[in-house]
């Protein structure tokens, strides 16, 4: 069976192939479907594959894979993806869920493919918290207005790059999660961006959210969302496939800029994720109660960083979406990140800081096509 065949019939997910493409070999599972990684590597061409010590790695000149079974982890061109399920590992060969080709790997090695993907018009940046609500704080300052800074900063590259940009509030005043989510709403060809700071104790790093899929639990539970077990379909869930896109484009631009720790790309359902109905994105742009990660983000160097690389993330994913294989120019959506300090064949250890990082920065495409 065809891919765009397995897929329309278990997943609702339409997937555009060439009639020669070829064919997924799924494997039900505890009670969902799964793919080997070499059947991954065939499909979408890696020439090389390798399984060492329970971790795979796909390669061709310029995309990559990574993952390890037992985990959630998998890495995609160096940028690292929580899986909606674990991963398994068999005599022969490891596997991952079908909803994870669906809804992760697919949409992200082609988002040219993206049905019904638009050009982006209009940016909505929207900066978390504001008025009496301050989010986390820290001795230098607070979430809302560091946010705010950001987003202010993000604004200006944007509208430096031709996009229309709207801010769902330019000053410290109140917002309700429904009226961000209605004014993001009120515009065409749109992406929203939220912005906002972490705080916990040992924490560190950017993370970054795309609103869960139906029938998945939410990789974050806090009092903004419902609960972990609540896996509805929602509004947002409309462009799944362009909201992985644009976290991804985003979340590797920003780790480009500020070679912070990458805690990953994770599938939520914020309330502000819940309700779009344009392609969104929810970053945590860092600690604030980390004392180093903490003191940079106070820095206006440092959230000016932060905002123009919120900027090259979205004109990343623009380019992307709107490439066209027979088209005669395209900026290939790349950016420089760090290499990952462990070998490609070493089992990946639990989240931890980043040991020193190496001063050559391969560069690798989020979305280089076909």
């Amino acid at each position: 069976m065809r891919l765009a065949q397995c897929f329309v019939a278990l997943l609702s997910t339409f997937f555009c192939v060439s009639a020669n493409a070829s064919d997924w070999s799924i494997l039900h599972l505890q009670g969902r479907d799964y793919v080997t990684f070499s059947n991954v590597a065939q499909f979408y061409q890696f020439p090389d594959y390798a399984r060492v010590n329970r971790t795979v790695s796909l390669r061709n000149e310029r995309r990559a894979i990574r993952a390890q079974a037992g985990t959630s982890d998998l890495y995609i061109n160096g940028v690292r993806f929580f899986t909606d399920f674990p991963l398994l590992g068999s005599a022969d060969d490891d596997l991952i869920s079908a909803m994870d080709i669906s809804k992760i790997i697919e949409p992200v090695l082609r988002p040219h493919r993206i049905h019904g993907a638009h050009n982006v018009e209009t940016v909505v940046l929207d900066p978390g918290h504001g008025g009496m609500d301050g989010g986390a704080t820290n001795q230098w300052g607070s979430e809302k207005a560091f946010a705010l800074d950001v987003a202010l900063a993000a604004r200006e590259e944007l509208l430096r790059q031709g996009f229309k940009v709207e801010m769902t509030r330019l000053s410290d005043k109140a917002v309700s999660l429904e009226n961000r989510v209605a004014f993001a709403n009120s515009f065409a060809d749109a992406v929203f961006v939220s912005i906002h700071f972490n705080s916990s104790s040992g924490g560190a790093g950017i993370e970054s959210y795309s609103l869960a899929p139906a029938d998945v639990a939410s990789n974050a539970s806090d009092e903004t969302h419902p609960s972990v077990t609540d896996t509805q379909w929602a509004a947002g869930n409309a462009q799944d496939p362009q909201n992985i896109a644009v976290t991804a484009a985003v979340h590797a631009s920003v780790l480009s800029r500020v070679a912070a720790f990458d805690r990953g790309i994770r599938h939520a359902r914020f309330h502000v994720l819940r309700g779009i109905r344009v392609p969104a994105v929810l970053l945590e742009a860092g600690f604030l109660s980390d004392p180093a990660e903490g003191q940079r983000i106070a820095t206006a160097q440092y959230r000016q960083q932060l905002g123009v690389a919120i900027a090259q993330g979205i004109q990343n994913y623009n380019a992307a979406v709107n490439f066209k294989s027979n088209g005669g120019s395209f900026a290939v959506a790349k950016t420089t990140l760090p290499p990952h300090d462990r070998s490609i064949t070493e089992p990946l250890a639990p989240d931890a800081p980043s040991a020193q990082l190496s001063s050559e920065e391969p560069s690798v495409s989020v979305s280089a096509g076909d």
